[in-house]
């Protein structure tokens, strides 16, 4: 039966999180091929669409790489929007999509300014570059930069304090539209350049 309204889709929810639940405790553990729930369609977008959003790059390589990156990025994003997680996992899980972005928002810098002065530098130089060539503005400049400092704490032995109630849904939200806005400024000054 399709789903028709919030009431039906709040029912819904309630039986799906019970079966889910009576699985759980039936598995604990262990892993079962008998077990496994099918991922949703409809949600994670494909490799070619994302491939065609960094089309800009002119790097097949590159933009597939990415586009794979991004697909983990939606599986992420609908675990975190459509799965009632609670505390420290669901911190996490915006840790995960801040340092997904961030890598992707790396790479996808480094390649732009392939060929000029500061491409293989720091990442806040290229940023600072891209400023200065008009690709992208000092506000997004202070976006990714933001998000690459979250970006780092990947790596946990340069993270001085506990990361216990350091990420949330709204940082998560912050960091893709950093990346977002960093591929449609790039892909607008890409068009531009003769």
């Amino acid at each position: 039966m399709a789903i028709a309204n919030d009431d039906q889709l709040r029912e819904a929810a309630e039986k799906v999180s019970a079966l889910v639940q009576e699985m759980q405790n039936y598995l604990g553990e262990r892993n079962a091929e008998e077990g496994k729930i099918r991922f949703p369609y409809g949600f994670i977008r494909t490799a070619n669409h994302f491939r065609g959003r960094v089309a800009f790059l002119e790097d097949h390589t590159l933009q597939s790489n990415i586009a794979y990156t991004l697909i983990l990025s939606d599986v992420l994003r609908w675990a975190l929007n459509r799965m009632h997680v609670v505390g420290t996992a669901k911190e996490m899980l915006a840790k995960q999509i801040i340092c997904v972005m961030g890598g992707v928002a790396e790479s996808t810098t480094k390649h732009y300014l392939r060929g000029q002065v500061g491409a293989h530098a720091g990442y806040k130089v290229r940023t600072a570059k891209l400023v200065e060539i008009g690709a992208i503005t000092k506000d997004l400049k202070d976006e990714l930069d933001w998000l690459w400092d979250t970006r780092m704490n990947e790596h946990l032995f340069l993270v001085g304090e506990r990361e216990y109630q350091r990420y949330s849904v709204r940082e998560s939200n912050r960091a893709v539209r950093a990346f977002r806005a960093l591929r449609d400024s790039l892909e607008v000054h890409h068009a531009a350049a003769p």
